[in-house]
């Protein structure tokens, strides 16, 4: 197995936007709002280890399930049995969630928090229960992935953040990651679907429930355009009443992810083909990007 099989199959795209997310709540979000961490750096490089080995061990098992549907939607790019053999697969799986599991449970011995082993346990549990059984499941899968998803947005609030920092602080940091944690959430979740929509020919043959299977394309559309104006209505909230303190911020927002989400709730209705759902799914992953680089602006209170 080439090195760049093994990163296309744990997605290093997606999990380098993992990374970068956390590196700029630690090195930026939390210094401006004086925020006392619990971390050293060594500990926050093993936090980061067990996240992106969880994740990227999740896509692996994810990819090892969707070889049958992958064969019909995707005969030119699937990976497992195609390029690395499907036992193959399964012992890097072992290996890569292992590391992941364990290094989550040795820092949360390590700074005392024995209970939040259960959250590494539990992530990795549900991705593998996701892949093999709950994916195919009305609306339950998309939901969970997205909330997985969004749920490594707001890790570093419940891991690093130490009750020495001032209530008001710590309160107000909470606030702003749960933000971007519902703003996470909803974009994955329309992303979810879209994929459902973009596979449905190997899903139905392979008697999965998805959404758009089980209510049809047109409307799974409707609760994709939904989604979007979920999250347009809370940037519009936001820029309403914040706008004032964190000008360039909303300007920002408006720009890069108000207005081009703004555009795919509408485009998102007309979509018929499968070019024009990648497109949209990826515009959705680059108003991700976007959107979580607003935290630099917010950082230095602009």
């Amino acid at each position: 197995m080439s090195v760049a099989v093994f990163f296309n199959l744990i997605r290093y795209k997606n999990l380098l936007l993992l990374i970068y997310f956390q590196l700029l709540i630690k090195y930026l979000l939390f210094p401006a709002f004086n925020i006392v961490e619990v971390f050293s750096s060594i500990q926050f490089i093993i936090f980061l280890l067990a996240l992106v080995c969880i994740t990227a061990a999740g896509n692996i098992i994810n990819d090892i399930f969707d070889v049958e549907i992958d064969k019909v939607n995707k005969p030119n790019t699937y990976i497992v049995s195609r390029l690395i053999s499907k036992e193959k697969a399964k012992r890097l799986y072992l290996f890569v969630n292992s590391i992941g599991v364990i290094s989550g449970i040795y820092l949360s011995l390590n700074i005392q928090k024995p209970q939040y082993s259960f959250i590494f346990i539990t992530v990795s549990l549900l991705l593998y229960y996701y892949s093999k059984k709950i994916k195919g499941t009305l609306l339950l899968g998309n939901i969970i992935v997205s909330f997985l998803i969004a749920l490594s947005v707001y890790l570093l609030a419940i891991f690093n953040i130490s009750n020495k920092t001032l209530i008001e602080n710590s309160l107000y940091v909470k606030i702003i990651l749960l933000l971007y944690t519902i703003f996470a959430f909803f974009i994955n979740f329309s992303r979810e679907i879209i994929k459902d929509i973009q596979d449905i020919i190997g899903d139905y043959k392979l008697k999965l429930n998805t959404l758009p299977i089980s209510i049809g394309i047109k409307r799974s559309k409707s609760i994709i355009a939904i989604s979007c104006f979920i999250v347009l209505s809370l940037l519009l909230f936001l820029t309403l009443t914040f706008a004032e303190y964190y000008k360039y911020t909303f300007l920002y927002l408006l720009l890069f992810s108000f207005l081009p989400l703004f555009y795919i709730s509408i485009q998102i209705l007309k979509s018929t083909t499968n070019k024009d759902f990648k497109k949209i799914s990826l515009l959705l992953k680059i108003i991700m990007l976007f959107g979580v680089s607003s935290i630099i602006l917010l950082s230095f209170k602009l």
